[in-house]
């Protein structure tokens, strides 16, 4: 039961298409207003409610509309740089480029965000590796700090990489990401060399700083995801609104229009009621996600809130 609580939570917040979480919404707004209404009002109200109710909500159309007219305004506007500040944002993508491909020494990183994604948290792990190997034997306290934390590192990234597999989107790599922390694992990091720093040999210290140099590496690089992410939803929200939106405003527009010759029957009014109902319930299913991911993937540097997962055992306890 739990499991599948879980399931349908994370499909309604973060995984299931926006129109579909939007449908089964509507979905439970005619069964309330419907069936359940019409059982315990044992019938529903007349035109005194049901006509002001209707212009209400044709007038919240209409400001969803306009939301919709603002939200474009504002992203073609951010496009619309002088051409020096595109070449500096184009510049510093590329910069950012051939910097982590001098800290990994690597000739080339992928375009692609699941290659570039990989290529960062395998060099993270393989320097982890690295760093256990350079911790003598005999330090059996640094090497138990260090051993629970790459256990934890290892698990972070195998199941990051495997949510990576055939990615088609920037929302699949934003959720993908969800799962590595990356604040608390800087924070165990330098709780390891602020505990065990004065007996890491020089090579293991270096080691470490290139480690915290490429969680930030990563950190940057899953806000930029993260941006095109928000960018490309905001706009399949502003897409999405108008088809819904139009129909809907003519639908209520006629039947404010012609309400006096209309049957009155509850099904009617039910049916008028969700078809207005509409783009309120499309918005909802967007801002319910963009909360979602933001929340999830917030990035606060180097400090951990209190909802995140608990830090390497024996370190994050001093």
């Amino acid at each position: 039961m739990t499991s599948g609580w879980t399931r349908f939570r994370r499909w309604v917040t973060l995984t299931g298409d926006r129109r579909a979480v939007a449908a089964a919404l509507l979905v439970a707004f005619a069964v309330a207003f419907g069936p359940i209404g019409h059982l315990f009002t044992l019938g529903g109200g007349g035109p005194e409610t049901t006509v002001p109710l209707v212009t209400t909500l044709l007038s919240g159309n209409f400001v969803l509309v306009s939301i919709v007219v603002s939200v474009n305004s504002v992203f073609v506007s951010g496009e619309q740089n002088p051409l020096g500040q595109q070449f500096g944002r184009i510049h510093d993508t590329a910069e950012f480029r051939r910097q982590l491909e001098s800290v990994v020494e690597a000739d080339h990183v992928p375009a692609d965000p699941e290659g570039f994604l990989q290529v960062l948290t395998g060099d993270i792990v393989e320097r982890g590796q690295r760093l256990e190997d350079d911790v003598p034997p005999a330090d059996v306290d640094v090497r138990a700090d260090l051993d629970a934390y790459l256990d934890r590192l290892g698990a972070a990234s195998g199941e990051m990489n495997a949510r990576l597999r055939d990615v088609d989107r920037p929302l699949a790599v934003v959720l993908a990401t969800m799962r590595f922390d990356y604040a608390r694992q800087v924070e165990d990091l330098q709780r390891l060399r602020a505990e065990h720093g004065d007996d890491l040999p020089e090579s293991a210290a270096t080691t470490l700083e290139e480690m915290l140099d490429l969680l930030e590496y990563f950190a940057v690089a899953r806000a930029y995801f993260k941006s095109l992410y928000l960018r490309r939803e905001f706009a399949s929200l502003s897409t999405n609104l108008v088809y819904v939106a139009v129909p809907s405003i003519g639908v209520v527009s006629f039947f404010l229009l012609h309400f006096s010759r209309l049957p009155s029957t509850h099904a009617l009014v039910v049916a008028v009621h969700v078809v207005a109902l509409v783009p309120f319930a499309l918005l909802s299913a967007y801002v319910v996600r963009v909360a979602a991911v933001s929340r999830r993937t917030e990035s606060p540097g180097h400090f951990v809130f209190g909802d995140g997962e608990p830090g390497v055992p024996g370190v994050a306890s001093k």
